[in-house]
Order: structure tokens, then sequence, then C-alpha cells
């Protein structure tokens, strides 16, 4: 009896030790106030981070995620964050940064485009992990495949060529792997055939596609961000090197792989704090609402 006691009273202790709110600090206040008058409101997320962390969380935030002074735009940071929140899976991410994409411009194509490419660079990472492919060789054969478009007759010739929907066999699509990329990678031939045609048609119909509503570069970017949050060797060099090849600069490849890292700080957040994902919802909302009253107040004084 006397060690259940004990128990209740240790706990009851803790409880009320826990239940205790700590004094804001001068420095925790002053940036809970620019996080008001950035966003409208404090989220809870934010307000449950520790006080010690949260002047440098926000500055982080603000200056790169927020800033519409970036490389990458805001559109497109947001579908980098929608990617890799998708894949993560992080429920609460993904509803953010749709809206934050939404809000910045984006549309549902580009939308289900993004979490279409997030999913292949998933697909590709599982395999060539689990395969255990041989890194140099991959690495190798994506310069390969760089050298050849770089002619730029070839490349020319390989956009022109259609997609071709009538593939049925898998030597129907090492066919035109090969008069698409130029040569076969190892990774697609060891494949297994059942399952080659598909994935080649899903391939080259959206991460291939010149013609898709997300451009070949931010593909990149995106996919990139994702495989270096998964993280994925294999896919961070492909990214890299095609994101470059497309045009990406050395700026613009460190604000995609620091959007995937300010994402995934704070779905760890998120989900280890166990927030109320209908109140997040809520105040997500109200953010995006604010937001867009803010921005369109602002083109009112421009005109």
């Amino acid at each position: 009896m006397r060690s259940i006691l004990l128990i209740i009273l240790t706990f009851s202790l803790n409880v009320s030790v826990w239940s205790q709110e700590r004094p804001v600090s001068a420095e925790a206040r002053k940036t809970y106030d620019d996080i008001k008058a950035t966003l409208g409101s404090v989220p809870t997320f934010l307000k449950d981070f520790p006080q010690e962390g949260i002047s440098g969380a926000w500055a982080d935030m603000k200056g790169l995620q927020l800033n519409p002074n970036t490389r990458i735009s805001g559109k497109y940071k947001e579908l980098i964050g929608l990617a890799v929140s998708a894949q993560i899976p992080c429920s609460y991410c993904v509803y953010f940064h749709t809206q934050a994409a939404i809000l910045n411009g984006a549309g549902q194509q580009e939308i289900k485009e993004t979490i279409a490419l997030a999913a292949t660079v998933r697909r590709w990472s599982t395999y060539l992990n689990g395969t255990q492919a041989d890194e140099m060789e991959f690495r190798r054969e994506v310069d390969q495949l760089l050298s050849i478009q770089s002619n730029s007759r070839n490349r020319q010739a390989m956009e022109e060529k259609p997609v071709v929907l009538a593939m049925k066999t898998p030597q129907d699509a090492y066919a035109d792997i090969d008069r698409t990329l130029g040569f076969i990678p190892t990774y697609m031939k060891n494949y297994p055939q059942q399952g080659i045609v598909g994935v080649w048609q899903q391939m080259k119909g959206v991460e291939l596609n010149p013609a898709t509503a997300i451009p070949g570069k931010y593909k990149d970017l995106i996919g990139l961000a994702v495989a270096a949050q998964i993280p994925c060797n294999y896919y961070t060099y492909f990214h890299t090197q095609t994101a470059i090849f497309n045009g990406a600069t050395k700026e613009e490849l460190q604000e995609a792989v620091a959007m995937a890292g300010i994402t995934r700080q704070w779905s760890t957040v998120l989900n280890g704090l166990n927030i109320d994902e209908n109140k997040f919802q809520q105040e997500t909302d109200q953010v995006m609402k604010f937001l867009k009253q803010k921005a369109q107040k602002s083109m009112t004084v421009k005109n």
C-alpha cells in the first residue's frame, strides 16, 4: 500500500512539474512577436518548440522557406516540401505544403507531378539500395547518359521521339530505353522484366517528359531534395548531376537540400510532440488566410 501511494505521489509531483509554464524569455518573446507579425499568429508547434532554440529555428524558416528573395521561388520551395513530406510520410507537412504551394500559385497538375516524382525517387532508391547496386558503376552510367545528351544533335533527336504507349513486351521497353537514353543502364537491365514496361512508361511520361507542368530543372531539384533526406547516395548523385545539366546553380542545389532538411525537422517536431492534427490544419488555414490577405494588400498598395 505504501509503495502504491509513493508511486501516485511521485507521478503527481512529476505532472505538477510538467504542467508548470516556464516564464518566456525576452529573446523568445521577441521571436514570438515576429512570428505573429509574419504569420498572423503563433502556431502551436512553434509555441511548443524549446525556447532556447526557437529564435534560431524561426530565423532559418523565415530566412529560407518564407523568404521571397531566394534563388528558388516560393512555389517550388513548397513543392519540394510537399515531395519530401509525402514520402516520409508526414500528414501534417503534406497538408501545410499543399496549402502553401497553392497559395504560391501551384496548380493541381503541379501538385500531382510533385507527388509522382517523390514516389519515383523513393521506388528507385528502394530498388537500388535493396539490390546493392554498384555505386561507382551507377555514377559512371549517369555521367555516360549526360555525356550522350550533351551532344545537342543527339539531345534534339531524343526529345523529338514521342512517348511510346504501344510498348507491350520487355523487348519493346529495352529498345525504347536504348533509343531514348542512348544505352540501357544496368539497374534497368536488372529490374524484373515483368515490370519494366510499366516502370519505363511512367518514367518517360513524367520524369523525362519535357512537356510536363513542372520544368526539368525543378523536377530534378525536387528529386534531389527527396533523395538527400532518404538518404540515397545513388539518386542524390543522379539528380545533382541532372539538375546541373538542366541549368541549376550551386545556390539552387543548396536551397533544395536545405528545404528538405527544414521539412524533415518540422515533421519530426510535429510527430514527436503528437500535435493535434485537426488543430494544426485549422491553424494552417488561419496562416494561409492571413498571408493571402497580406499579399493582396501589398498588391493593392503597389497598384
